[in-house]
């Protein structure tokens, strides 16, 4: 459930404005309204007209088998606007002592709970309950649920349903906050989306979190990738901004590119055999610029990506493992190989149990990956099939513990299930807690060699850029055999530089670029199982 302030309004001006609830009195027995039970609850309706609520008729719920609380909902449909204050108010009783839950649902996307009440205690006498007010931040369909089931042997009554609004002319909408913007490099151009942090203050410092869209929103219309799922307006409501303030930066790959130059079908990709690909690099350098621009913290820096963008996110973890202090991929697979060089960085993994895209095989492989690392994972919800779960307060004490290893396997869900995990109630607080200041980062020396990650560092050609001769240079912590590669910026290998075995140390190569013209060069390394790049640029 996410979070929304609460402002109370003074009663009087509630009941001047229109009520957007067909039938709040119950007036016309159940019209627009569905009092249903789920699994093995058993109820009994009735709209009786001398109820002890109101001078007409009420709605009288007994409950005979109350089940789980979500087992028994009294609902009706309705459309909210963004950018439009809702203020909800209801008066109810219960014959035994109950709580019950007023929450909205955005029904088209996996009835997922935008905004809730807290759980209300009722009492034997009528009372009013409210007046809520929220405000919408996304249009859509929804439908207003009083949640009341969870005891057995109880009537409940409800009345006097009023749920009103309020327009707000000066509303932005959340994406029109992200300023349209354009990054070159590598041979890349990127559109993309930069919102900066509601209230922003230049003189502090920021989170900054990256979201790499899907195949479905590449192109350079620099709007569909934003538009489409809340993969980047999640991060920029008003609502959470209010908690989480921080830059969001939404790129968009160009048509008939991807993030990574790998089919994602098959759930994963090894980074030995697939070169960085142009985008990527593109992504990188943008993220560079736009600390160099504006205050981010660089200690705070999140990415998050689905489907194909889930991939690209796996892709750049595995090849940057020291820029994130915390990972979000949805719906993708990356090379679990490379589960050492990652096992760092704090994650949380989503995936739907029956995606029949990118296998749900791709996450799971990635999560064993890091059990054998000996990480321990926290699996919300399904596990292997198993779909029992863990309750809220078992994964809210997980979160408040410092969870570094979270699964998410959404029971009966298939690939787009992207909105429901974005708005999880736990996830914000979670990522927003992380930071390389405080959670440990790979060592850069030690004694345990036969850690790959440990034993390999690759700096920055110099000098860069260059005309016609730079140097390459590595460090090796243990005896490897090494291969650098020369690519171009199309991922064409162009040239072997160094293939053998060299000794623990710092070692310098020599290139000589004579013969190559003006351009940036990609030079790959390969150390055993540790795979790193860099871009150089020839200028003459």
């Amino acid at each position: 459930m996410r979070s929304f302030v609460l402002f109370l309004f003074i009663a009087a001006a509630l009941f001047s404005q229109e009520n957007q609830i067909r039938n709040g009195e119950f007036d016309q027995g159940r019209r627009s309204w569905s009092i249903r039970n789920y699994n093995d609850a058993a109820i009994e309706v009735d709209f009786p007209t001398d109820s002890l609520l109101s001078d007409s008729a009420s709605c009288r719920i007994k409950i005979n088998k109350g089940g789980a609380r979500t087992d028994v909902l009294a609902y009706q449909s309705l459309s909210l606007v963004e950018g439009t204050l809702y203020t909800i108010s209801f008066m109810a009783m219960a014959d035994t002592p109950h709580s019950i839950q007023a929450r909205f649902q955005e029904t088209d996307i996996l009835n997922r709970t935008f905004w809730s009440t807290e759980a209300v205690e009722l009492g034997d006498k009528p009372r009013h309950y409210g007046p809520y007010t929220f405000k919408c931040g996304v249009t859509a369909n929804n439908r207003l649920e009083f949640v009341l089931g969870g005891l057995d042997n109880v009537t409940i009554r409800l009345d006097s349903i009023w749920v009103t609004t309020e327009e707000m002319p000066g509303y932005v909408k959340t994406v029109d906050k992200f300023a349209r913007r354009q990054h070159t490099f590598a041979g890349a151009t990127l559109p993309y989306r930069l919102c900066q942090p509601d209230f922003y203050d230049s003189t502090r410092s920021y989170p900054l979190v990256l979201a790499l869209h899907g195949v479905g929103e590449c192109g350079s219309d620099n709007q569909s990738h934003i538009n489409v799922h809340r993969l980047a307006t999640s991060w920029a409501d008003s609502a959470n901004q209010k908690k989480y303030p921080c830059f969001v930066v939404a790129p968009q790959c160009p048509a008939d590119n991807r993030w990574v130059d790998a089919d994602w079908a098959p759930g994963f990709h090894r980074i030995s055999q697939v070169p960085v690909s142009n985008e990527v690099l593109a992504v990188m350098d943008l993220i560079d610029s736009l600390i160099e621009e504006f205050p981010v913290d660089t200690n705070r820096l999140y990415i998050t990506g689905l489907s194909m963008g889930g991939q690209g996110t796996w892709d750049i973890l595995a090849r940057y493992p020291r820029k994130f202090a915390a990972a979000v991929p949805m719906s993708g697979g990356g090379d679990s190989t490379r589960a050492l060089q990652m096992k760092h960085i704090p994650m949380w993994i989503f995936h739907g149990q029956v995606d029949n895209t990118v296998p749900v095989t791709a996450s799971r492989q990635m999560v064993t990956a890091f059990e054998h690392q000996g990480l321990t994972a926290v699996y919300t919800h399904c596990r292997e099939g198993d779909c029992t779960g863990l309750s809220d307060d078992e994964i809210a004490a997980a979160v408040a513990n410092g969870a570094r290893l979270l699964y998410t396997e959404w029971k009966g869900a298939a690939h787009v299930m992207w909105a429901q995990s974005y708005d999880y109630p736990y996830l914000f607080p979670w990522v927003f807690a992380q930071s390389k200041e405080t959670n440990p980062q790979p060592m850069q020396v030690t004694d345990k060699l036969d850690d790959p990650i440990l034993a390999f560092e690759l700096y920055q050609n110099y000098p860069n850029p260059f005309n016609p001769s730079t140097t390459i240079s590595f460090r090796l912590l243990q005896a490897q055999d090494v291969k650098i590669e020369l690519f171009n910026i199309r991922g064409q290998r162009l040239k072997v530089l160094l293939d053998e075995r060299r000794h623990a140390g710092t070692h310098h190569l020599s290139f000589d670029a004579g013969a190559l013209s003006s351009g940036a060069y990609i030079y790959q390394i390969t150390a055993g199982e540790f795979v790193d790049s860099r871009v150089m640029t020839v200028r003459k």
